[in-house]
């Protein structure tokens, strides 16, 4: 359908002035059973290669996905066992190591760089402290006069090169005045960690960070002999983007000196546990030292902030902490929620890939799961909402707590049984129908429907049943829920409405169940109910049985306009006029 323009005017709190829902195994075991197809949409609809996904929760990687292309030329997909570039992720890396050895007496935060590295004493960067470069305060280039490393033009700086860098370009501002970004100031923090350990810095990251936590599956760079995507646990392909027509491959490069900046690679299922575990369950420093990380430096915008080498967030009511990156090879954002034992992370394997979208998208349906309403549904839905005259309407009742429906016709003198996995129909047979509780009927409704303008959803989040943008990053942000409305024919005796039930009004030979919306900002049908298509499955199938009296939804009717369901929808080579 076209896109409206839902957002306008609209003066609702932003998702992070509410409180976080708490998140139970089973909310996220509704988001996880949605992850594949959901990813693979935005994935076909934007013409992304590969894309991992992971959440974890309460100690366990409870989903790990994997959809399109480690090497798209080549043709080989991508598993969720290969390597991605996490980049910046490096920075949180070099922090925690930092940390450690603050914890150790190693290190102080207010440690200069010409007190522990000696090369740079005497030199414009001398005076700068651990804390100014942890916190992108210190006022160094981001990446130097010549940083073709990053269209691959040139190696990755070495020691020797970085420690000239900051000898002769690398101060550009003096401490402390505005946030600037240095991926400099980090391959800095790297030769202080060396200096502390005696160590290379893989080797002292490792023994500090990676060795004490124990996921398997991510390290500090790539090595010299590092296997391809055609290896399960190979490191998979970058891409360009389309700008300049169908992508190229990018190949994976070496980060040298700066390798604590930008270096380290992981899978999606890797870091999210990693970052589950050392952000949401102390499993690598002390409460205080996470909080000093966490305590906001810089504000980024409404609700996001950078502190010592972790990025802030306020998202879908949920207070996270991680970090993004940046490589040739792809994009990557991970969130860690400590107040729910939580982490999502999304690595793509193109340059323009939506990973920090996607990651913010899979918080939101699990807000949803947990039970929260879409971010401005309360808002669309109060009393003298965008300046009508309406009483404002309540949010539906859970599924369990709304009534029951008749379907005439299907079913009759039959038990129909329950065959959710199949999508068809349930409930119990009478002689003049099919009755479906709510539930039932979100269990028979749920999947994805197609027409000309997209795709379309109806899920069953935390006992409730959501209509979705199936091609959107972030589906919550416009979700609708749905819900059978109680009205003037309802049985208060039997839970049953009959005011819901009406014939299909393109296909008379179909029932419509009415499905109320809530949420929706008028735009599209705040007034008007989504009609589910039912059928009894041999009036569906020509080759089913003429006595079987199961239901199946054959299609919606939203506003008029119909979407079928996505495995039999077939787009025209042309779509013609009438």
């Amino acid at each position: 359908m076209p896109a409206s323009p839902a957002s306008a005017g609209s003066s609702a709190p932003s998702p992070s002035a509410r409180p976080s829902a708490a998140v139970s195994r089973e909310a996220v075991l509704d988001v996880a059973a949605i992850l594949p197809e959901w990813l693979e949409t935005l994935r076909a609809s934007t013409l992304q290669t590969g894309l991992q996904a992971a959440i974890w929760h309460e100690g366990e990687l409870v989903a790990e996905v994997a959809v399109g292309p480690a090497d798209e030329p080549a043709g080989i997909p991508l598993r969720t066992t290969h390597r991605l570039r996490i980049a910046s992720h490096s920075k949180m890396m070099t922090a925690l190591a930092v940390m450690r050895l603050v914890e150790q007496g190693k290190l102080r935060l207010d440690d200069t760089l010409g007190k522990r590295v000696p090369e740079l004493a005497d030199t414009p960067v001398a005076d700068r402290t651990l804390r100014d470069l942890l916190s992108h305060s210190a006022g160094l280039t981001r990446d130097s006069a010549d940083s073709r490393w990053w269209r691959l033009g040139i190696p990755f700086a070495d020691r020797e090169q970085l420690l000239q860098i900051a000898r002769t370009g690398a101060v550009t501002a003096e401490p402390g005045l505005h946030l600037q970004y240095s991926n400099i100031g980090y391959g800095l923090l790297g030769l202080v960690v060396e200096e502390a350990t005696a160590a290379s810095f893989a080797d002292a990251v490792t023994e500090l960070v990676l060795d004490p936590v124990g996921v398997e599956g991510l390290g500090p760079d790539l090595s010299a002999d590092a296997p391809g995507p055609e290896a399960a646990d190979g490191f998979a392909a970058g891409h360009t983007s389309l700008l300049h027509g169908p992508r190229r491959v990018v190949e994976q490069i070496p980060t040298g000196a700066l390798a604590a900046a930008t270096g380290f690679w992981a899978s999606a299922g890797a870091i999210a546990s990693f970052a589950g575990k050392v952000l949401t369950e102390d499993a690598l420093l002390s409460p205080a030292s996470v909080r000093e990380m966490r305590r906001r430096v810089w504000t980024l915008g409404e609700g996001r902030h950078y502190g010592l080498g972790l990025q802030m967030g306020l998202l879908h009511g949920f207070t996270a902490v991680g970090h993004s990156g940046g490589f040739p090879t792809g994009l990557s954002r991970t969130w860690a929620v400590p107040a729910q034992r939580l982490a999502v992370s999304v690595i793509g394997t193109s340059v323009d890939a939506p990973s920090s979208a996607i990651a913010e998208g899979i918080l939101g349906l699990l807000a949803l799961a947990a039970g929260r309403p879409a971010p401005q549904a309360a808002e669309w839905e109060r009393a003298g909402a965008q300046g009508g005259g309406s009483d404002g309407r309540e949010r539906p009742d859970v599924l369990d707590e709304q009534p029951s429906v008749t379907v005439p016709g299907a079913g009759a003198g039959t038990d129909t049984g329950t065959d959710t996995a199949a999508g068809t129909g349930t409930g119990t047979g009478t002689g003049t129908g099919t009755t479906l509780s709510a539930r039932d009927l979100a269990d028979l409704v749920a999947g994805t429907y197609d027409s000309l303008w997209g795709r379309t959803r109806l899920a069953v989040f935390g006992g409730r049943l959501f209509c979705l943008d199936e091609s959107a990053m972030d589906p919550a942000a416009s979700a609708l829920e749905l819900s059978v409305e109680p009205g003037a024919g309802t049985d208060i005796a039997a839970g049953t409405s009959a005011d819901a039930v009406r014939p299909d009004p393109i296909d008379p030979a179909l029932t419509a169940v009415e499905l109320a919306t809530w949420g929706d900002p008028g735009y599209g049908s705040w007034s008007e109910p989504l009609l589910a298509r039912l059928a009894a499955t041999a009036d569906a199938d020509a080759d089913a049985d003429p006595e079987d009296g199961t239901l199946r939804c054959v299609g919606l009717v939203d506003t008029g306009q119909v979407q079928t369901p996505s495995a039999e929808f077939t787009m025209p080579e042309r779509v013609t006029a009438p």
